[in-house]
């Protein structure tokens, strides 16, 4: 007879005991993590993030995971259709003037907030004037601007001067003109507001950390009647409840969402997208256009302060080289060099000769020239979102192969937020750029909005004002193209490329459509 030894036999005890423990557990109707089918009978949705937002105060912070959230909490007074063009959406409609100069919104009736107060014309001042002062898009569009109010119902916002892009920037929901309470706006501190209280089909209910983000459905929600478009038209809250999980590595996003911890994932590792394809119970998003990635300078302090240092960086970049490293799959790129994307009418020829020109000893001449003495040059980055580490560990390698001394700092997202704000820290460091509705939008262009990498040229802000105040596309179109050839010259980014995203959501979701982000109004789980 063999005899096993005492360590074996307790192992095999263990291991029995553990699975007549699995044979009975049952999930608990309270742990918001238990099984699909116990969250599809509470008529729950639950979606992974990469990161955490640092705030829902859409209005003061442009961080996308913000607008992830945020939308479904608060609206505006006009939204964007599916071809990008302002829709009504807390307004009825909006009326403007022969002059350019004056737009009128009227309000629509029955709209209340989230804590049963009905929307007036004092929330919708109050807000505006919120966002001309906080949001770089508010502070241009509205500037030396009036906003008062008639009949009870309808908003007039009065300009010093014609505008042609202001429906389009108060529609744009990224750091966006959304209405609040004006006792909330009067309440709010230097970090924010401190209630989330919108119009939106959700209402906020919690925010456990690091942990999730809960949302209900709310009940009292006043649709449009029109057809769902774009942001557009009819949005219906169809689940009862959406947690917002923050879920940093990509790995256990991915697992989550094969086993059914989540309903939906975003930020999917490129090289699980056969795998994730291949799953009959899962549905794979290609989400385009999405965004460009971006390689900011510090313009402020340091060696790109140089344009001619800034030249040299640009010349040595391969950037289909970086964009293959970021996806590892040519369908999740594109090489455009325009800061305009091909699907919209604003996109452009313009400085497409700088674009990817792959000259590494044109670039040495020139950061000769910049008087480069070896000294560290400073990336900033982070594994939060797998495309900002893989384009920093890209271009850091490119940069050395010319002679840059590279310093190579990583942070979770929101140290690396705090730290891009800060001159003293950083050279470089990436970030993606969304679906601009027009060029004034773009955060990075107009030195009066402070913007991290703080771009400051009197031409480019000249230009950008001639843009906002021309009000025919034609001649829009013309001011556009000097934009975007000054943008090639003067570097205040690199633009790298077009990347799209790779989403994910159990065959039980049904409805998502991907536009600009992802929405989860008129989306079920069956």
């Amino acid at each position: 007879m063999i005899k096993k030894p005492i360590g074996y036999m307790l192992t095999l005890l263990f291991i029995v005991t553990l699975s007549l423990l699995g044979c009975t557990s049952t999930p608990s109707t309270s742990d918001p993590t238990s099984s699909s089918e116990l969250r599809k009978e509470k008529n729950e949705l639950r979606v992974a993030l990469s990161v955490s937002p640092p705030s829902l105060d859409m209005v003061k912070t442009s961080t996308t995971v913000a607008l992830q959230v945020g939308w479904h909490i608060f609206e505006p007074l006009v939204t964007l259709d599916k071809d990008y063009k302002p829709v009504p959406m807390l307004a009825k409609s909006f009326e403007v003037s022969k002059d350019g100069k004056e737009i009128t919104f009227t309000l629509r009736e029955g709209i209340t907030f989230h804590n049963g107060k009905a929307l007036g014309v004092e929330d919708v001042i109050a807000s505006l004037n919120r966002w001309k002062e906080l949001s770089p898009n508010g502070k241009t569009g509205l500037a030396n601007a009036t906003i008062s109010s008639k009949d009870n119902d309808k908003i007039i916002i009065t300009l010093e001067k014609p505008s042609g892009t202001l429906l389009t920037s108060l529609a744009f929901p990224q750091q966006g003109a959304m209405i609040m309470p004006k006792e909330v706006i009067e309440a709010a501190t230097e970090e924010g507001v401190k209630e989330y209280i919108g119009t939106g089909p959700f209402k906020f209910v919690e925010w456990k950390q690091d942990q999730y983000i809960h949302l209900e459905k709310y009940a009292d929600y006043q649709a449009l009647t029109e057809p769902a478009s774009g942001l557009g038209g009819k949005k219906e809250a169809m689940v009862d409840r959406i947690y917002f999980h923050t879920v940093p590595d990509a790995a256990t996003r991915v697992a989550g969402l094969q086993s059914g911890e989540y309903d939906f994932a975003d930020e999917l590792p490129f090289d699980n997208y056969e795998q994730l394809k291949g799953d009959p119970n899962l549905v794979t998003v290609v989400s385009k256009p999405q965004k460009y990635v971006g390689m900011i300078f510090n313009k402020k302090k340091g060696l790109f302060a140089n344009v001619t240092a800034r030249q040299a960086v640009n010349a040595a970049l391969d950037h289909e080289m970086i964009m293959m490293g970021i996806s590892g799959n040519p369908d999740f790129f594109r090489l455009d060099h325009s800061l305009m994307f091909v699907e919209q009418p604003w996109h452009s020829e313009a400085g497409k000769e700088k674009y990817n020109q792959k000259n590494p000893e044109l670039a040495k001449k020139l950061l000769a020239e910049a008087g480069y003495n070896g000294e560290p040059v400073t990336i900033i980055t982070t594994k939060d979102y797998d495309y900002i580490y893989k384009s920093s560990i890209m271009v850091k390698d490119q940069l050395e192969k010319i002679g840059v001394k590279v310093n190579f700092e990583i942070y979770d997202w929101p140290t690396m937020v705090s730290k891009r704000s800060d001159e003293t820290k950083w050279n470089i460091f990436f970030t993606g750029f969304p679906t601009y509705t027009n060029p004034v939008q773009t955060l990075y262009l107009d030195s009066r909005n402070k913007w991290p990498g703080w771009y400051d040229n009197p031409e480019m802000d000249a230009l950008l004002d001639e843009l906002r105040h021309t009000v025919t596309f034609d001649e829009q179109k013309v001011v556009f193209e000097k934009i975007q050839t000054l943008f090639w010259e003067d570097l205040p980014i690199v633009k790298i490329g077009d990347l799209h995203g790779l989403a994910a959501h159990r065959n039980y979701v049904k409805g998502y459509q991907y536009f600009m982000d992802a929405p989860f109004w008129n989306v079920s789980v069956q």
